[in-house]
C-alpha cells in the first residue's frame, strides 16, 4: 500500500480501514493458519499510521475470531482451524461481581434488549467478588470473540488487565463506578447528588442526628455517597460527626455485629441514610433486635430501589436508579464504539429518583413530650 492512509468519506476509522485489509487477506489466504503475521513494526511501515492504530486493528481482529496474539512470540492467524467463520457482528459480554439482589438482572436486562435490537447476543459472567478472576474472565471472554465488555467492576483500584485493552481501543465500557487509574467509558448514576437528596429528605422530617452506613472497602459509587451524605449535612450547617458512620462487612452477607453496637450507642442517630439497599434491609434486623423500630425510633433511607424493598414492613423509602436505563446506555456506548465512534470518553451520569414510603416518620423530641405530659 502506497502513501498514508487517510479517512474515508464516511469518517471510517484508520484502525477499522487496517483491520479491513488485514481481514481480506486472511479470509483471501494470504497467510494460512497457524501462521505469524508481520510483526507491527512492519504493519506500521506498509500502512503508514502509528502503532496505536496497528494494535486497535489486530485487537479488533482477535475478537473477531481472526487471530490469536500471544506476548513474546507474536500474533497468529486462526481463521479456518476447525471454527465457524468469524463474523463482523457476533456478541457482547456482561460481567457483574456478585448476583444477589434485583439490580443486575435489570440492569442486564436493558443491555440485552439494546444488544439484541442491534443483531448482537449477550454473554452473562459473575465473577465472585474477586479482582483476579475478573482479570481472567475479561480476558477469555475478549479470547472467545466478545465485540465489547460491560463490567461491573469489584472495586475502583484493580484495572490489570483492563488498561492494556483500553490502551489497544477494545470497546469497554464500566457500570455503576470507575476505575481511579484509568480513564474509561462510563454509565452510572449520580451517586453524590443522589445521597444528598436522601439526607434533605431526612433533615426537612426534623432529624439532626443523621447517621450513614456504608461497605467497610467501598468502590467510587460508595465514596460519592459518603460525600453526598457529608455535604447534605453541611448545606444545612450541620458538621458531619464521626460517630454517625457506620462501616459494615457487606460480602456475602452484611454483618450485624458493629450495626447492633451502632444503634445501642447512647448518642446513636434518629435517622440512618445506608449506601445502598442491602445495608437498609439489615438495619431493619438490627434495630429490631435490639428493641428498636423502623420507623418510630429509627428513620431509615435506602440507596437502590430494589425490587424487594417496597415489600419491607415498613416499605423503605430510599434513593432509586434507574437500573434498565443504565443498561441500556451501556449496551449504547458499546454499540457506538463497535460503530467507530472515536471520541476521547463516553462518560454518562444518570440522576437518580427519591421514592418515599413509610420508613421515615417527623422527629420528635421524647424530651420535650414528657415535659408536655406532666
Amino acid at each position: 500500500m502506497a502513501g498514508r492512509m487517510e479517512r474515508s468519506t464516511e469518517g471510517t476509522p484508520l484502525h477499522a480501514q487496517v483491520a479491513q485489509i488485514l481481514r481480506e487477506r486472511i479470509r483471501a489466504g494470504v497467510w494460512g493458519s497457524g501462521t505469524p503475521l508481520p510483526t507491527e513494526k512492519a504493519l506500521c511501515a506498509e500502512f503508514k499510521v502509528a502503532r496505536g492504530t496497528v494494535r486497535q486493528a489486530l485487537q479488533g481482529l482477535e475478537g473477531e475470531g481472526y487471530l490469536r496474539r500471544e506476548q513474546g512470540r507474536g500474533t497468529f492467524v486462526t481463521y479456518g482451524q476447525g471454527r465457524a467463520e468469524p463474523t463482523a457482528r457476533q456478541h457482547l459480554a456482561f460481567i457483574v461481581p456478585y448476583v444477589r439482589d434485583s439490580s443486575v438482572s435489570t440492569i442486564f436486562m436493558g443491555f440485552q434488549q439494546v444488544a439484541a435490537g442491534a443483531g448482537y447476543s449477550s454473554s452473562f459472567s459473575h465473577v465472585n467478588n474477586d479482582v483476579v478472576q475478573q482479570g481472567e474472565t475479561v480476558e477469555r471472554l475478549v479470547r472467545e470473540g466478545a465485540r465489547g465488555i460491560a463490567l461491573y467492576p469489584v472495586d475502583s483500584e484493580a484495572v490489570t488487565p483492563l488498561e492494556r485493552y483500553v490502551r489497544a481501543g477494545y470497546p469497554l465500557v464500566l457500570i455503576d463506578r470507575y476505575l481511579k487509574g484509568l480513564t474509561t467509558d462510563y454509565v452510572m448514576s449520580d451517586h453524590f447528588g443522589g445521597a444528598i437528596r436522601g439526607v434533605r429528605y431526612l433533615l426537612d422530617q426534623g432529624h439532626r442526628r443523621v447517621g450513614f452506613v456504608t461497605w467497610l472497602s467501598p468502590a467510587v459509587s460508595m465514596e460519592h455517597r459518603y460525600l453526598g451524605y457529608q455535604a447534605g449535612l453541611r448545606e444545612r450547617g450541620i458538621e458531619p460527626e464521626e460517630r454517625l458512620v457506620c462501616h459494615v462487612e457487606g460480602y456475602p452477607t452484611v454483618d450485624l455485629t458493629p450495626l447492633r453496637e451502632y444503634l445501642l450507642h447512647e448518642e446513636r442517630p434518629t435517622a440512618v441514610l445506608a449506601a445502598n439497599d442491602q445495608i437498609a434491609v439489615a438495619l431493619y434486623r438490627a434495630a429490631g433486635s435490639v428493641g428498636l423500630s423502623v420507623p418510630a425510633d429509627l428513620a431509615v433511607v435506602g440507596f437502590d430501589n430494589l425490587d424487594l424493598v417496597a415489600q419491607l414492613d415498613p416499605p423503605l423509602t430510599t434513593v432509586a436508579q434507574a437500573f434498565d436505563e443504565i443498561g441500556r446506555q451501556a449496551a449504547a456506548v458499546l454499540l457506538r464504539r463497535i460503530g467507530g465512534d472515536s471520541r476521547s470518553v463516553l462518560q454518562l451520569t444518570l440522576s437518580p429518583e427519591l421514592i418515599v414510603r413509610a420508613s421515615c416518620l417527623p422527629y420528635t423530641n421524647p424530651t420535650a413530650i414528657a415535659l408536655d405530659r406532666r
